[in-house]
């Protein structure tokens, strides 16, 4: 009796988390988007972009969560893992400068992407996307949906079924840009090396930049040969050094989540779709009130099972990252620096102790004290 009662609680739960997926899908797919590329854009024109790991998504509330069937660790390694695609679709786009994934804002990069979970099952992912560049504009602000189809899985070697939805962002991030004034470019370049200079040294640089109507605005330019401009750059190229090993890091952890992310995403994809089979059975049940054979409720729970042991793997490679972030070792200015803890930890110290090297090579205040 017990496990007839367990069976039927199972599909009850995963009725309920599936009308609640319904209700958030609001928006069309993007449907199927060829990638938009723009080969004759000048080297001095092409913008660094900074993908910030994505907001989780998830609500504090545990019932909020377990009403919506999200997995807290799964979501985490998800904002991780996505990026990186985001990252590749951009790459593939062959329109900008350096693209990184990076823990936090950077202010190394001349555009920033933040983005926020909203949905991410095996049948959907639905993310909201914010794209501002060093100056404060905002390029985009949007949702963007993207439904998964059979042919999607499994997945083939480096595809993803959702390819669409970075495609998707990629167009609309260089259609952004091609409709900027010809000289925005190199604006947001100068800006953006003013504010990395003012965020060192705001004493020194601070006096560079204005505000109009929210937005940052160059009042004028360091003098060419600057000794002062000069050590910006070489801290700048010392930050640069540490936020490309970050990149590789959370590159390296997609490539290792892959497939077992990409097998829950597949069967997570096949009980969404027997869910609703089940449930337009149940509509449809005879006068006598049959809810359904128990072979049919066995599938649902031994599908269950194997999903689980996917999301136990996906667990499994998270925890193992988060515990084998090796401490860096990196030099500046002749003294070696040893950074422990995550990558967010080891990023925000080294950002610490660059701005305390470059104030005592001044002997300006830093910005960091």
């Amino acid at each position: 009796m017990s496990r007839y009662f367990a069976l039927f609680t199972l599909v009850a739960l995963c009725s309920m988390m599936f009308r609640v997926a319904q209700a958030q899908e609001l928006l069309n797919p993007v449907g199927s988007v060829p990638l938009e590329t723009s080969q004759s854009i000048a080297d001095e024109d092409r913008l660094d972009i900074a993908i910030v790991v994505f907001d989780d998504g998830v609500p504090e509330d545990v019932a909020q969560q377990n009403a919506q069937g999200i997995l807290p660790k799964v979501r985490a390694v998800e904002s991780t893992y996505l990026p990186v695609n985001l990252r590749r679709a951009l790459e593939q786009s062959d329109a900008w400068g350096v693209i990184r994934v990076t823990p936090e804002r950077s202010a190394l990069a001349d555009v920033q992407v933040l983005a926020r979970i909203e949905n991410a099952t095996g049948l959907r992912l639905q993310l909201a996307i914010e794209v501002v560049d060093a100056t404060g504009r905002i390029w985009l602000n949007r949702s963007y949906l993207d439904t998964s189809s059979e042919g999607d899985y499994p997945v083939q070697n480096d595809a993803d079924p959702f390819a669409d939805i970075y495609r998707a962002v990629a167009n609309d991030m260089l259609a952004a840009r091609d409709a900027m004034d010809p000289a925005a470019p190199r604006q947001i370049r100068q800006i953006s090396f003013l504010r990395y200079a003012a965020g060192l040294s705001p004493d020194a640089f601070g006096g560079y930049l204005g505000s109009v109507d929210g937005r940052y605005q160059a009042l004028r330019l360091p003098a060419e040969g600057d000794e002062m401009v000069a050590r910006v750059k070489r801290i700048r190229s010392q930050e640069y050094l540490f936020v490309d090993y970050v990149d590789e890091q959370y590159v390296d952890l997609q490539r290792e989540m892959a497939p077992a992310y990409n097998l829950w995403r597949q069967y997570d994809r096949e009980q969404t779709l027997y869910r609703a089979e089940y449930e337009q059975r149940v509509s449809e049940r005879d006068s006598q009130g049959r809810y359904g054979s128990f072979s049919a409720l066995q599938q649902v729970y031994n599908q269950y099972k194997v999903a689980k042991t996917q999301q136990q793997d996906i667990r499994e490679l998270a925890r193992g990252f988060d515990n084998e972030t090796a401490p860096t070792v990196l030099e500046s200015s002749g003294q070696v620096y040893r950074l422990t803890g995550s990558l967010e930890q080891q990023y925000s110290d080294w950002r610490g102790i660059l701005q305390r090297i470059f104030a005592l090579e001044t002997g300006l205040p830093s910005a960091a004290e």
